[in-house]
């Protein structure tokens, strides 16, 4: 896995901000508001050809009594998730390719004894205009903007006692911090919100700010960490590919405040007493590129909005984690969930069951429409005990959300599948790549 250099770093940089001022101005900020933009990037490591496979925008949660028990409201939408979501729903439809027997032009994966493997020559990169909220976020200010000051923590003596405890503090007498809106969980230790670098503890599982009520949402640091340690494929998808998906290159945005060794510490060091190997070490950069919609004193302000594109012709607009323009009499039905809405991609991973005679045979005991999400999740095995681990050996700590997601997909709407797809292509070819050079 060699590293990019700076020139190509700021050509991939420039070519997702490319894709997303040639989308709709639907879902994009007002004049005096800002977001951010994320997006996987697909890399040919032969021919060097690369392209937007998804893209996502946005900053806002759901709070935790608004989430559907039926999974058709979106908890997250900062621009991460959703780029990520995206490319779920790229990973199914390239999965399906490959259940037809296609060309290598045509899929990035390869049929192995029943399950997918992604072909040697491709990577993924994922960009983001910003540094992700959260704990890698919180980084030293200084008047030069130089960003790279090191963030880190230290141990001191409990008072009355020999034992040690962590007390997360900055380094190298900072006078102060960028802050993040992300809240410590509620069962850990609290920042303490002292002057300048004391207003936060380092290393904490942290939960996004909601609309309303308190969300149950993680961070963006959190959530890019798990997915550095057991993939971004997520537990469905784990149960059909040979091996988990990595993210191996992380580009940032330029013009905003950034530490590189934040990031690392976040990612892949945040418990000091144990060494936690990853199994793949991602690259970190960040470009000289500038995303035009970030925050600043013109753009004071957040869009309420979030925008999705898929490289095959999925383009839709959220607010409130559910799809734009939905009325009062839509509310609770199932025509307010968007493509990336549990509810759907449940229904995506049902679809390739019911054309898979052998995969069908091997994840599903019964009937698929008897088979609720939260059931057919736990099957997941390699996935949780991956994820068990590194909870425990990594984060120490995590959100609990209530298991309330047990709904369960009609073969009615599973016949539906191919057809709701068709009616969320807008504005793209679904034909033509987005880029490729």
């Amino acid at each position: 896995m060699e590293e990019f250099t700076s020139e190509f770093v700021d050509k991939i940089a420039l070519t997702c901000i490319g894709v997303y001022a040639n989308i709709p101005k639907i879902g994009k900020p007002a004049a005096e508001e800002w977001n951010v933009l994320s997006c996987i990037v697909q890399l040919d490591t032969v021919t060097q050809n690369y392209e937007v496979v998804s893209l996502g925008t946005g900053s806002k949660c759901i709070g935790a009594t608004k989430m559907s028990p039926e999974g058709i409201k979106l908890n997250d939408s900062h621009a991460e998730v959703f780029a990520r979501r995206g490319f779920m729903l790229y990973i199914y439809k390239n999965i399906e390719k490959a259940m037809m027997s296609m060309s290598p032009r045509e899929t990035i994966f390869i049929k192995e004894n029943g399950q997918f493997r992604l072909r040697d020559n491709i990577e993924f990169v994922f960009y983001s205009s910003q540094m992700p909220c959260g704990d890698a976020s919180i980084i030293p200010k200084s008047n030069d903007n130089d960003y790279g000051n090191i963030v880190t923590s230290r141990k001191r003596e409990a008072e009355g006692n020999n034992d040690e405890i962590e007390s997360k503090i900055l380094m190298n007498d900072i006078d102060d911090i960028h802050r993040t809106g992300a809240k410590c969980l509620p069962h850990n230790e609290q920042d303490p919100k002292g002057p300048g670098a004391k207003y936060h503890l380092l290393g904490q599982v942290r939960t996004k700010p909601g609309l309303g009520d308190r969300t149950l949402s993680v961070s963006c640091s959190d959530k890019i960490a798990r997915w550095i340690h057991v993939g971004i494929q997520g537990a469905l998808l784990d149960m059909l590919l040979t091996e988990p998906i990595y993210i191996k290159h992380f580009i940032f945005g330029g013009g905003v405040p950034y530490s590189k060794e934040s990031l690392i510490r976040a990612f892949l060091n945040r418990n000091e007493k144990q060494q936690i190997t990853v199994p793949v070490t991602p690259h970190i950069y960040q470009t000289t590129a500038i995303f035009h919609h970030i925050k600043s004193e013109q753009r004071p302000r957040p869009a309420p909005g979030s925008v999705l594109l898929v490289k095959f012709g999925v383009i839709e607009v959220a607010v409130h984690g559910k799809k734009l323009g939905v009325t009062k009499k839509m509310e609770g039905t199932k025509r307010i969930a968007l493509y990336i809405s549990k509810y759907y991609l449940y229904r995506r991973f049902l679809n390739l069951l019911q054309k898979d005679s052998c995969l069908r045979e091997k994840l599903a005991d019964s009937e698929l429409e008897s088979i609720p999400y939260n059931v057919m999740k736990r099957k997941s095995q390699r996935y949780y005990d991956n994820w068990h681990k590194v909870k425990n050996d990594f984060f120490k700590s995590w959100t609990v959300k209530p298991d309330m997601w047990s709904f369960c997909i009609t073969l009615e709407e599973l016949a539906a599948n191919s057809i709701d797809l068709h009616k969320r292509i807008h504005f793209v070819d679904p034909e033509r790549p987005l880029h490729m050079t």
